[in-house]
């Protein structure tokens, strides 16, 4: 206490000029109109900079939501494309048949789990059986495809990539008819091998490969990569491709799960001719 007031002492003639100066500014903008105009518009301006600043800083945290968004818009967009370039492919087809080219939508999902390093990879979404998701439903991205769906929670889901080489995807270079299996054999994740591929089709480097649309999983014409190299074999009626992948698996964050609406019937259907 002793130490405050010698402080106060000390510095009395500070304080005495501070509380003058504090007074006499009070008075000047209390009842001069003029300062208190000057006063308002500074204020004004400074409050006008700080709820900017404060804008600013809220935006830059709400671009996750805004880029969430725009995904989710790219991706209807894209659906109508593909929904449409299937209608166009089948134009010649009855009425009832062009109905299945609007028969799927995207489930949005996150890639909370990724490996690219091992032989079988895997990936981990954060989207399961309540949000829609089911076992065989494919995967892709705004770039291409991803993978398959292989076991699923009610939260939860693991999808086998592209990047496995347990597992085959139907595809066709686009603009023939060459069907053929795309399977990744280990070691460069950039590329994977389109196998089958019948001997009298033409196609060449530089082609690109979308899905075929004769499986469950990918509704037809999804990108998959261009092909990058052809081996011949001489000795064979079906030869290989190397595919350049055009999704880039090592940065994979925003995905969709493709829902096939029409995809039970369709089992509940084939698994009667089987029986």
């Amino acid at each position: 206490m002793r130490q405050l007031i010698h402080f106060l002492v000390r510095y009395r003639n500070f304080f005495l000029f501070l509380f003058l100066e504090i007074l006499s500014l009070i008075l000047l903008f209390r009842f001069n109109d003029y300062q208190q105009g000057v006063l308002f518009s500074s204020a004004n301006r400074i409050n006008g900079k700080l709820y900017t600043f404060r804008e600013a800083v809220s935006g830059f945290f709400a671009l996750r939501e805004n880029n969430t968004e725009l995904l989710r818009i790219n991706s209807e967009m894209e659906l109508k494309i593909a929904r449409l370039e299937e209608s166009l492919r089948k134009a010649g087809l009855e009425e009832e048949q062009l109905k299945a080219a609007g028969s799927y939508e995207f489930i949005h999902a996150r890639v909370i789990k990724n490996s690219v390093s091992q032989l079988r990879n895997y990936l981990t979404l954060n989207v399961g059986k309540l949000d829609g998701v089911a076992e065989g439903m494919g995967v892709c991205n705004h770039l291409g495809i991803v993978g398959v769906v292989s076991v699923c929670s009610d939260h939860f889901s693991v999808v086998i990539p592209v990047l496995n080489p347990e597992i085959s995807f139907s595809c066709i270079v686009s603009g023939s008819n060459s069907v053929g299996s795309l399977n990744w054999k280990g070691g460069d994740t950039r590329f994977a091998w389109l196998e089958e591929l019948p001997d009298y089709a033409f196609w060449a480097v530089g082609d690109t490969v979308v899905t075929s649309g004769f499986s469950d999983a990918f509704p037809y014409g999804i990108p998959v990569g261009v092909i990058e190299s052809i081996e011949r074999k001489s000795n064979s009626s079906f030869h290989r491709s190397k595919v350049r992948l055009f999704t880039t698996f090592e940065s994979l964050a925003d995905v969709r799960v493709i829902s096939h609406f029409l995809r039970e019937e369709k089992l509940e259907l084939e698994k009667e001719l089987k029986q």
